[in-house]
């Protein structure tokens, strides 16, 4: 039989019924510019709150500290191998990160001393108010490959001169640490939360490979200048067996001993856990190179001192004065922001690499307190012609595997950095440079996640290929990007995903509504996730020509997640409604309710068609045969006055005491401990 489709142009038949029920119609949407004073309050509110966390922070300063160095000297007094070993490992992290630090430097395009007074603020401030006890903040290459485009005579500020440039390289320090001071106060670091795992793994592989070619200088030398950090890029050339067999094999037994010795040396019994692996690695190394190699062969390989030999000044407070040109401001702004959030992305996530090390429970707290500690260590670099930092894995790692698990190695990292380059640098520029690589080819290897092969093998492509995107990323640009590029693909895989589990159960049934009997409704269960990715093929799973006069819409578990969902229902409802039919939505999740009103075109219209009463006749008529049921002979309802007198409540006493009499007399299981049998 051939259905009639109704002109369109006709308007449909009434569907008004004064039986709906009003629980939708009092809805009313805020003002327009309401969300003026509502951003305006929450941020009041945060700031306030703040306030108050600092003023009580303040007043209980002098209770806590007392309290915390007590605690401390008292722990520590129990505890005293602990204290050494604490104390060692900073002064083994701060030997290893003098190098880093100096070629950083160079990377960055500033003077090898603000490099070294940077670590030396970033670890000893973290070190105190940092949100991981071990974790080891410095001048990183993270943000000196952003730097350098600062601070570089072809950079964005080529039109100034080379004071210029470093004076407003360190006021952008000194906001960025403004800017990550913001985040913690806002709480941003929960944030972290939408880096999926694949970004963790190639945020991981990323830093592995930079801290390796970080490494590759060590294998390269220099006779155009006096120091090879002076050299540039083109006047370097590599060692090779064919020009340079000796040094190239010497450089190369330097790596290998260093890294056997990192492998072997926490085997060793008792002393392998109190002295350091790196520490030992870094004194054999020394040894070798100025006895056998120096002395006995007469060969010798490339040390701190012919690097960039130390030599220091105590750090000195200077306010950064910058030209006042719009475009010079605008800049540092930009890379102010750059900077504070590569900072904080690196060192958040370097925190829970942190605590997956040491098995700890990671804390949304930790992270905005490490945030917090950095933007205090970047803001003073910026005063004290520093080139800031963040958080560094490669130190981070070492300072860890040594075992330390307190404020006092990372803390005493900094104090050594500072003795360094003030006292100890003559025995620093005896270093070799090779010793430094193999420790640092230890980490390397350690970073890197070697499981990122079985997923590239065995797991999904979209892993795959986010694991591959974000470390070629963080490899050739930097982490923040890099970052932000996985969690983007991640999101529109996700986003892809979850558009395919929209499904529907459709049936075609007589039904009751707002208490009249309806034929052929439509009644379609909507499951899964209604948004952007998802709203065709839900707008699709209908055909109007086809379809009822009345179709009903449940959407007991289903989501309305955006205004793409709100505009497909809405667009379904006014085209049924062009073809003489009416939809009837149920069941809106209470948070999507709002959504919805908030947004629709017709309110009234979505007010009618939630409000309306709907029942299955099916379970009608079992509900009135349930009531016949309950008719006594006599043809009076039978009235229970009490829960005891309803049928599946009553209780045979008697029978009860008879099943309990069974079943006390059948229970001969014979329960003994296991250790009394043994003894018996």
């Amino acid at each position: 039989q051939k259905k009639e489709t109704p002109d369109p142009t006709t308007p449909g038949p009434s569907f008004e019924d004064p039986s709906i029920h009003e629980d939708y119609k009092n809805f009313e949407r805020d003002p327009f510019f309401a969300f003026i004073p509502q951003l305006g309050r929450w941020g009041g509110g945060i700031f306030c709150n703040e306030l108050t966390l600092v003023g009580n922070g303040i007043a209980s300063a002098p209770s806590f500290t007392t309290k915390f160095l007590q605690g401390t000297y008292t722990f520590y007094k129990a505890n005293p191998n602990v204290l050494f070993r604490e104390i060692l490992s900073g002064f083994t992290v701060a030997i290893m990160q003098v190098p880093e630090s100096i070629a950083f430097s160079f990377v960055a395009g500033v003077p090898p001393l603000s490099g070294l007074q940077a670590t030396w603020w970033m670890a000893f401030i973290t070190g105190i108010f940092g949100g991981k006890p071990g974790m080891i903040s410095g001048a990183a290459g993270a943000l000196a490959v952003v730097v350098t485009r600062l601070t570089a005579s072809d950079g964005e500020l080529k039109y100034l001169s080379v004071e210029e440039r470093l004076n407003v390289l360190y006021m952008t320090m000194f906001v960025c640490g403004i800017f990550q001071i913001g985040f913690a106060m806002f709480r941003l670091a929960k944030l972290v939360r939408l880096i999926p795992e694949t970004g963790m793994i190639g945020f991981m592989n990323g830093l592995a490979i930079i801290i390796f070619m970080a490494q590759l200088p060590a294998f390269q030398y220099c006779t155009a200048e006096p120091l090879f950090v002076d050299c540039t890029v083109e006047e370097r050339q590599w060692l090779t067996f064919a020009g340079q067999p000796l040094e190239l094999s010497l450089v190369l037994v330097h790596v290998v001993i260093c890294m056997a010795i990192m492998k072997f040396w926490p085997k060793m019994p008792k002393i392998g856990k109190w002295i350091p692996a790196s520490l030992v690695a870094l004194l054999v190394g020394t040894l070798i190179e100025w006895t056998l190699f120096r002395q006995a062969i007469g060969q010798g390989t490339r040390v701190v001192e012919q690097t960039a030999p130390i030599a220091g000044d105590p750090p000195k407070f200077d306010w950064p004065s910058i030209p006042n040109d719009s475009k010079t401001i605008g800049t540092m702004l930009s890379f102010a922001i750059q900077l504070a959030a590569i900072g904080a992305v690196e060192s958040v996530l370097t925190l829970q690499a942190c605590n997956e090390i040491t098995d700890t429970v990671p804390k949304i707290s930790d992270s905005n307190q490490e945030c917090f500690a950095q933007g205090l260590a970047n803001l003073v670099c910026g005063l004290f012609r520093a080139m800031g930092g963040d958080a560094m894995i490669g130190q981070s790692t070492i300072n860890i595997m040594n075992g330390a698990r307190h404020r006092v190695s990372s803390t005493m990292s900094g104090v050594f950095m500072l003795l360094f380059t003030l006292i100890l640098s003559p025995f620093i520029n005896l270093l070799p440079i090779a010793t430094l690589t193999g420790v640092l080819f230890i980490v390397v290897l350690s970073t890197f996640q070697w499981k990122t092969f079985i997923i590239l093998r065995y797991g999904r492509l979209s892993d795959s290929a986010a694991i591959v995107l974000v470390t070629v990323v963080a490899v050739f640009t930097n982490l923040a990007i890099a970052i932000a590029a996985g969690i983007i693909l991640s999101a529109l895989v996700h986003a892809w995903d979850s558009g395919a589990h929209v499904e529907t159960d459709v049936i075609t049934k007589d039904m009751i509504v707002n208490g009249k009997r309806v034929n052929d409704v439509k009644y379609v269960h909507v499951r899964g996730s209604i948004f952007f990715s998802s709203t065709r093929k839900f707008v699709n799973m209908f055909t109007i020509a086809d379809d009822p006069t009345t179709v009903i819409l449940d959407f007991k578990d289903a989501l309305i997640i955006d205004h793409s969902a709100v505009a497909a229902i809405q667009g379904l409802s006014h085209r049924y409604a062009l073809a003489g039919k009416r939809i009837i939505i149920l069941n809106i999740q209470q948070k999507c309710i709002g959504r919805m009103q908030r947004t629709h075109g017709d309110k009234d219209k979505l007010h009618t068609q939630m409000s309306h009463q709907v029942a299955d006749l099916e379970s009608q008529g079992r509900e009135g045969e349930e009531r016949e049921e309950l008719v006594s002979g006599s043809g009076t309802a039978f009235e229970p006055k009490d829960l005891q007198n309803l049928k599946m409540l009553e209780v045979d006493v008697d029978g009860l005491d008879v099943e309990l009499s069974k079943l006390a007399a059948t229970n001969s299981a014979d329960v003994q401990e296991v250790d009394s049998q043994h003894r018996a």
